[in-house]
Formats: structure tokens, C-alpha cells, sequence
């Protein structure tokens, strides 16, 4: 009897695995929705009383390998970020060589370079359970390697549509760090996909980032753009 019952919630317990793995691979498709890859992000930081600018572009390839370009302020052109998976480097034009970073330093405010140059949950993480909660599915997300900015990430999607609607991200501690809203979306590249993302500071309330995406296009980035050789010259 005890065999029986444990083959049961095993079954159980891998079908809530696969349910949550497809509810996230759909969820992914609007944020994720072209293989390679330009689109523009306006950053917007709220620190209190003053607010801050700026904007890049993102060349992609892929769901790990990324570049992005700073467009300003003017103060900020010529430089570059490349990230191969969990690897980091930025280009300043007044280095010699670009420099090895962590995904968790920030870009602007909430905004970290990890959110930025790379955002694909299903590649960087298992889907452990879904459970509905009224018209949401609360998928938890678990980091396959132990080297990921964030242990885990707990990921809101709605029910009918399956667009995501929030993330929540943790420490290895277990500690809240970031919460991501999904706020808007648009028609880009035809397909549709999140346009603006709204970044809080769990650790500092009042700090947020607005992540505003447009121009998706799709691209054919060559390899050699995705090397630290190529940063900075092409």
C-alpha cells in the first residue's frame, strides 16, 4: 500500500513539474520572442526625489549571449556589455581591454546588468510547481547552477493568457530582493511582447527602475559580435 501511494505522489508530483514547465515556456514567448535580435530600453531610476536616464540597445542571439550598447547619456557612448551565459565583461573606449564584471552590478538603479543583457527563465532555471492562485499560475523557479545572481525566482503569469505578470527574486539566503512587474505590452517584430518593465528595490523601498523596451527587430547578430575582441569595434 505504501508502494502504491508513494508511485501515486511521485506521478503527481511530475505532472505538476510538467504543467509548470509548459505554462513557463509559454509565459516566455513574450518576453523572449525572437532568436536574434536588436531592441532599444529606455531606463527611467526613482531614488527618492531624483530621477535618472539613460538608454541602450541589446543584440542578442540566442538565450545566452547578449550585447549591450550604451546611447546615453552622452556621457556613457562607447561603452559596451557582453555576457556568454553567466560570464560578464564591460568595454570603456578609455580601457585597453575589456573588464570582467558581475552580472549583479548595477546598470541603473534595480535595473542589474544580468536583467538586462539576459532574461531567460527557462534556460536558467527548473520549473518546480505551478499553483493557481484565483486568475494566476505562481510558477517556482529554481537556478540550475548555484553561480546564478538569484537562487530563485518566483514567477506570476496570468492564467487566461499566460503573459507574465510579475517576479519575484531571491537570495541564496532567502531573502526578497527584487520585484519585477510586467506592466505593458506591444506588437513588436508580430509578435506580442512585454514593452515595459517596472523594477523594485525589496531592500530599499521607494527605489524602482523602469525598463522601457522598443524597436524589436529581428537581426542576424554573426558570432564574432558575441567576443570580447569584437567589443567596442564593429
Amino acid at each position: 500500500m505504501k508502494k502504491i501511494l508513494f508511485v501515486l505522489l511521485f506521478i503527481a508530483s511530475a505532472a505538476r513539474a510538467e504543467d509548470a514547465t509548459a505554462i513557463l515556456a509559454r509565459s516566455e514567448a513574450y518576453r523572449v520572442a525572437v532568436d536574434s535580435f536588436s531592441i532599444d530600453v529606455d531606463l527611467t531610476n526613482h531614488d527618492d526625489a531624483r530621477t535618472e536616464t539613460s538608454k541602450i540597445r541589446v543584440y542578442g542571439r540566442g538565450t545566452d549571449r547578449s550585447v549591450v550598447e550604451f546611447l546615453a547619456p552622452a556621457a556613457d557612448k562607447g561603452k559596451y556589455l557582453l555576457m556568454l551565459r553567466d560570464a560578464m565583461w564591460i568595454y570603456l573606449p578609455s580601457a585597453s581591454r575589456p573588464i570582467r564584471i558581475s552580472p549583479l552590478q548595477r546598470l541603473m538603479g534595480q535595473a542589474s546588468n544580468g536583467d538586462v543583457a539576459r532574461t531567460s527563465f527557462a534556460v536558467d532555471y527548473i520549473a518546480r510547481s505551478a499553483a493557481r492562485d484565483g486568475n494566476a499560475w505562481i510558477i517556482e523557479l529554481e537556478a540550475k547552477d548555484p553561480a546564478l545572481a538569484y537562487k530563485r525566482v518566483q514567477l506570476r503569469t496570468d492564467a487566461a493568457t499566460d503573459e507574465p505578470v510579475s517576479a519575484d527574486f531571491f537570495a541564496v539566503s532567502g531573502k526578497l530582493l527584487k520585484r519585477a512587474h510586467y506592466c505593458k505590452f506591444a506588437i513588436m517584430a508580430g509578435r506580442r511582447v512585454v514593452s515595459e518593465i517596472e523594477i523594485e528595490d525589496m531592500l530599499r523601498p521607494g527605489r524602482r527602475t523602469v525598463m522601457t523596451y522598443s524597436s524589436l527587430v529581428a537581426r542576424e547578430n554573426p558570432e564574432k559580435m558575441f567576443t570580447r575582441d569584437a567589443l567596442g569595434k564593429w
